[in-house]
Order: structure tokens, then sequence, then C-alpha cells
């Protein structure tokens, strides 16, 4: 609670019959339950002011007074600053509303706020990575069996799957799929509206906290849960999208700002024992035989040439064969 909070609390315990014994505030303000909230308050200013107000605008019965004392220490024990908003809440309720009930509209709106810049600040976004098998689908299932537990991890998920960057006109979207006809995964460029309703489809229940009570009459505790919020994995995303922003993209880059479309081949890399060399004879012969004529040096050369392009995605050989018939 910040000062301007803690001294909105204090101006408007006034007018209070302040009791005894502590009981509900429901039913009835206590000295234990004034000086608990009282010496919540960080600010030792405002705290001092509230302490002397007690007597000063209210009106304590003959009880009260004679344990002023016995009550301050046991308040002092258990400090808890929100009692005085409950106080406010049920004896001073044209206060509440037009003073506290704003403040604490405000306060969590800050507490909002600061936390969503944490965790833009904190998050280290994953990286796309598409020998991760990890695709929209199985983030739906983790959703529809209530495996998440806040939004971070939903958004950690997300930065597995897609980013954007702005295009000419519109933001453009690159999402990881899942190609089932090469059985792979890969990357698909979308417009904003198309990736937005794939995301609206995955309906979020957050994992059901479960808290514990003390019931009065019996010493066990009865476990309950509390309702399950629920929500879309799209409004995650608009809250936390800058964590996911490319500047644009590009086949090669070292600019972490820069998506990189080329990760690996689209096609399974195979093992020098599963290379089936049957089936690149033929092309093997038709260089050998009608391109260089049995040359084996040029033979070497060519073949060496078009390993170097596929042992170097992205760079330029800068040279290029030409092939010159006899006329």
């Amino acid at each position: 609670m910040d000062d301007e909070f803690a001294q909105a609390c204090i101006d408007g315990l006034k007018n209070l019959t302040i009791h005894n014994y502590p009981q509900p505030i429901a039913m009835e303000v206590s000295l234990q339950s004034v000086f608990s909230g009282i010496y919540g308050i960080a600010n030792e200013q405002i705290r001092a002011q509230g302490l002397e107000n007690i007597r000063k605008f209210n009106t304590l019965t003959p009880n009260a007074e004679k344990n002023y004392s016995q009550a301050l220490s046991q308040g002092e024990r258990k400090p808890n600053v929100w009692i005085l908003t409950k106080i406010l809440k049920y004896y001073n309720k044209e206060y509440y509303e037009q003073t506290i009930k704003p403040l604490l509209k405000k306060n969590q709106e800050a507490k909002k706020l600061e936390k969503q810049i944490h965790i833009n600040q904190s998050l280290v976004p994953n990286k796309i990575d598409l020998s991760d098998a990890f695709i929209l689908l199985n983030m739906q299932e983790k959703a529809a069996n209530g495996e998440y537990e806040n939004e971070e991890q939903i958004m950690m998920d997300l930065t597995k799957l897609l980013v954007y960057y702005e295009g000419e006109t519109d933001d453009i979207y690159a999402i990881k799929d899942y190609d089932a006809i090469c059985d792979t995964q890969v990357l698909h460029h979308k417009l904003e509206g198309t990736v937005h309703k794939q995301l609206e489809k995955i309906n979020i229940c957050f994992q059901n906290k479960k808290t514990s009570e003390k019931t009065s009459e019996k010493n066990d505790e009865t476990k309950y849960s509390t309702p399950a919020k629920s929500l879309t994995a799209i409004r995650i995303f608009k809250k936390y999208a800058s964590i996911s922003a490319k500047k644009g993209c590009k086949l090669i880059s070292e600019d972490p700002k820069i998506l990189i479309i080329f990760q690996r081949y689209k096609y399974k890399r195979l093992e020098n024992d599963e290379t089936n060399y049957d089936c690149l004879q033929m092309y093997l012969d038709l260089i050998k035989e009608p391109i260089v004529a049995g040359d084996e040096r040029v033979y070497e050369n060519i073949l060496n040439w078009i390993a170097w392009m596929i042992q170097n995605p992205g760079k330029k050989s800068r040279t290029a064969i030409i092939l010159q018939g006899r006329q």
C-alpha cells in the first residue's frame, strides 16, 4: 500500500464506535482490528497520525478505553493494513465508494502494469526450432487439459511457435506448422487476422489453486478449489506481443532481432550408412559421362562445387558451370 492510499484510509477513520472485544468486522469495529490496520502502514508519520486520530475523531466504549494499551500491543503483533479498507467499507460507505474504491482500482491497475512490465523484461523468449515437434495443436491440448498455471507459461510456449514483423501494409506472422506430406515442421507466413483466429480457438483454463481453511469446530483442513479463470491465447499474446516482435526476416543472419528462415533442410538428412548410392548413381553417371566425358579431374571439381553449396547454405559460391556443346 502506497502513502496516498494509507493516508486516505486514515482520513476515513472517523465517527466510528470502537469496541473492546474482537468481533468480525461486519458486526462491529474493535480496537484490535483498528490497531492491526494502522500498524500495517509502513510510513511512520501516517501511522502515528492514525494512532492519534483513534481517540480524537472516534468514540471508544468504556471497556475499549480501559483496555486501550493491551489492544495496542496486540494490534502491533498482527499488522494488516487492508483491514482498514474493510472497516471503511462497512462503516463509512460513502467515503469508501468515493475515495477508497477508486484508489483500489488505481492500485490494482498499477500492479497489473508493473507485473506486465516485469514479465516483458524478465522473460527470455524461446527460439522457433523446427526440429522440435511442438506445434499449436500441442498447445491446444495442454490448454484443454488445464496444464497451464499462469500467463508466463502460455507466453513462453507461444514464443516457440510464432513471431511477427512489420510488412508493407500489415504485420506478417511466421508460425510453426506441421507439414504432413514431408512429415516435418515448417514455417508458414500468414497475415495477422489468420493467426489471431487460430489463437482465439485456444481456450485456457488455469489450474485450480487449492487453498485450505480451518473450520472453527474441527481441527482438520477442508480443501476446496477456486473457480478457474478462463481466457483465450490471443488475449495473452496481445498483452505480451512485444516479446515476439522481430524487425524482419532473412535466410541467414547473426542479428537476434531478425527471423532466420533457414534452420535446416526440409528433408531428413541421411547418415553415411543410410545413403542409397544406387539412387544417386544415375546422376553421377550423367555428370561423368555426357558432361565431362570421363575426365576425372573435371568430374571431381563439379562434385566439389555441388558439395560446397550444400555445406554452405545461404552463401554464394561466386562460380558457375558453363556447358558448351560442339555446335
